[in-house]
């Protein structure tokens, strides 16, 4: 009889090892290696990483993993099972218990990333309770001196406000204001307020100066968009984290000029690309970044599972 236990010191290696058992056997050590040192590093949390095993032994025949993150979500890693045993079986008994520790832990968005052509996964990963959803676009863009003139920015009169703390309140009723009517994902959007927005991409640091920012019109007091802006792992590239635009301004080009600032702020800041993720089905978000010059270079199925007493942010 299988039973399912947090990882202790005896496990996590062999948990890890079952975890990047997708890779080649050539790259599987390293990455293990690599996960070691992260969570020497506290970039990693092993809290909830569990392992299944039978009762009596220490072998580890599964391991499922789900990285809690600020703003009340969390991301869950594919399980991985030891050759011999029942995918099915042990994937969806480990997956359970991770359900259980996230609804415990208070997480209200647990998302997991998958191969849209991997089929299996998919499937246990719905019969688990992670329905898929849609597929998250990972867009691309060249940002160069042409792309972002500053006299384009001008067609548009907007004053920016930076981000403070002082402002973090207002930054976050904006977000909650872009939200509505939205196409990217609602299933997530109606859950989390605009303090997880903020918690979630800050990830527990101020985000530098000149990155986030609103927009106003001139004279008006009221925000009508907003830019959050982030740090990859690359040296050369920025992330649109956030763009959106309240209902009531919608289709005036508010959002055409915040890519334009964005241009801006990543070619003043040494960068030559900028990043976005855009979910498949929001297709005015889809239209507008490939106007803008932006490819697709990589594409995930999302499997969301909501904490089961998850109260949507009030309208």
């Amino acid at each position: 009889m299988l039973q399912v236990l947090p990882a202790d010191p005896r496990t996590i290696t062999p948990a890890l090892s079952l975890l990047y058992g997708r890779w080649p056997d050539s790259e599987r050590s390293h990455r293990v290696q690599e996960a070691l040192q992260s969570v020497a590093s506290q970039k990693l949390d092993l809290e909830h990483l569990v392992v299944a095993c039978r009762q009596g032994s220490s072998a580890v025949l599964g391991a499922a993993l789900a990285v809690v993150r600020p703003g009340r979500e969390a991301i869950v890693w594919l399980p991985g099972v030891a050759a011999g045993e029942s995918t099915d079986g042990v994937a969806g008994i480990l997956l359970t218990e991770l359900a259980r520790r996230l609804d415990r832990a208070g997480v209200v968005c647990s998302v997991a990333f998958v191969d849209p052509h991997q089929s299996e996964d998919r499937k246990r990963l719905a019969f688990a309770g992670y329905p898929g959803i849609a597929d998250l676009c990972l867009m691309q863009t060249e940002v160069s001196s042409t792309t972002a003139a500053p006299s384009a920015f001008t067609r548009i009169p907007l004053e920016i406000i930076p981000w403070s703390e002082q402002r973090a309140g207002e930054f976050a009723r904006v977000i909650e204001q872009t939200q509505k009517e939205g196409s990217d994902c609602p299933e997530v959007g109606a859950f989390r307020t605009g303090d997880d927005v903020i918690a979630s991409h800050a990830s527990g640091a101020p985000p530098e100066p000149g990155l986030w920012q609103l927009y106003c019109r001139p004279g008006e007091t009221q925000p009508s968009a907003i830019l959050l802006l982030g740090a990859t792992g690359r040296s050369d590239e920025f992330e649109i984290q956030y763009l959106g635009v309240v209902p009531e301004a919608r289709r005036r080009g508010f959002a055409r000029q915040l890519l334009i600032h964005a241009r801006m702020v990543s070619l003043a800041r040494g960068k030559t690309r900028l990043n976005v993720a855009v979910e498949s089905r929001n297709l005015p978000a889809l239209s507008l970044y490939t106007a803008d010059g932006f490819h697709e270079t990589r594409r995930y199925a999302i499997h969301l599972r909501l904490h089961p007493d998850a109260v949507p942010v009030a309208s």
